[in-house]
């Protein structure tokens, strides 16, 4: 698969590898016993795209192999990682298939694997479990860990319904994570993105919705937003830029708010729209999951009757 799709995904797996084994449907006893362990078949010069070992009384091991691309030869080859992991670590594997977008699959990729002599009989038979990930329904993928949720804009979902979905995820960011992990985990979304949607696309969804990101308190300070977000902004304008910025703050606010304190009558839209300074804003997206009105999180701000 391409560079950029594998090392995005791996990152993520080692982010909260049990949290990947129930999305995948991988009955796992105790989530604490799931770590991630070297993928390097160094004896046999292959390395396999991510191994979780599953430290149970009887330990076991899940093989999670991933895929962007048409690879006719890959039953086979998870075959050859499954049986070369089971002969080095001498315990069971289980390999989990994961495409990530329709054009990987094939009617090659069907769950089981067989090898034949001339006469027809079978002499090897290998058996893998396989997820479609743009067949997965988006409600169970944002309902997943948080290392699974940048997967949801390529799950099954209409595009008009990507921005809901963003927005959803930024939420969930600026609740659970810190500002790295946001920023790490945003980055993410926007490049599995790509799976799916050109660029001019992604950045088209993610106008207006980037802003609850940017207004998580300290993320300014995170490497990933300082090497991925800060180099976009340079490209702009500086003043043009500061608009744009005040606009996506507002329409993020307005968004939040809604799912939160319900509808903003006229007072608080025109409240909103008076308020120019981006760090002001940035500070109402901030206690916007603290407060129960608007009237409450504009108090500062004046009337929002």
């Amino acid at each position: 698969m391409s560079k950029p799709f594998d090392a995005t995904m791996r990152k993520l797996i080692e982010l909260e590898p049990a949290a990947w084994l129930r999305f995948l449907r991988v009955p796992v006893a105790d989530p604490d016993r799931v770590r991630v362990i070297d993928s390097n078949l160094s004896t046999v010069t292959a390395e396999a795209d991510k191994v979780l070992w599953v430290d149970d009384p009887e330990p076991w091991i899940e093989h999670v192999e991933l895929q962007a691309g048409r690879d006719i030869d890959l039953p086979d080859r998870v075959h050859y990682y499954n049986a070369s992991l089971g002969r080095s670590r001498k315990v069971p594997v289980h390999t989990t298939i994961v495409l990530l977008r329709p054009a990987a699959d094939g009617p090659d990729v069907n769950g089981t694997y067989e090898r034949r002599h001339r006469n027809g009989d079978v002499y090897d038979w290998f058996r893998y479990d396989e997820v479609g990930i743009w067949q997965q329904p988006v409600e169970g993928v944002l309902a997943s860990g948080l290392s699974v949720i940048p997967l949801a804009p390529v799950a099954n979902v209409e595009p008009d319904k990507v921005p809901g979905v963003l927005a959803t995820i930024s939420e969930r960011l600026v609740r659970e994570t810190s500002p790295d992990q946001a920023a790490t985990l945003w980055a993410a979304t926007k490049v599995l993105m790509g799976l799916r949607y050109p660029k001019e696309r992604v950045e088209e969804f993610i106008r207006g919705v980037s802003a609850m990101i940017l207004g998580i308190r300290g993320i300014e300070g995170s490497s990933v937003y300082q090497d991925i977000f800060a180099k976009g902004e340079a490209k702009g304008e500086a003043k043009g830029e500061a608009k744009g910025r005040v606009e996506e703050a507002r329409e993020a606010i307005l968004r939040l708010g809604r799912k939160r304190l319900g509808q903003p009558g006229e007072g608080v839209r025109m409240t909103i729209g008076a308020i120019d300074d981006v760090d002001q804003l940035n500070s109402l997206l901030d206690r916007i999951l603290d407060v129960s009105t608007w009237d409450e999180l504009l108090a500062s701000h004046g009337p929002s009757a």
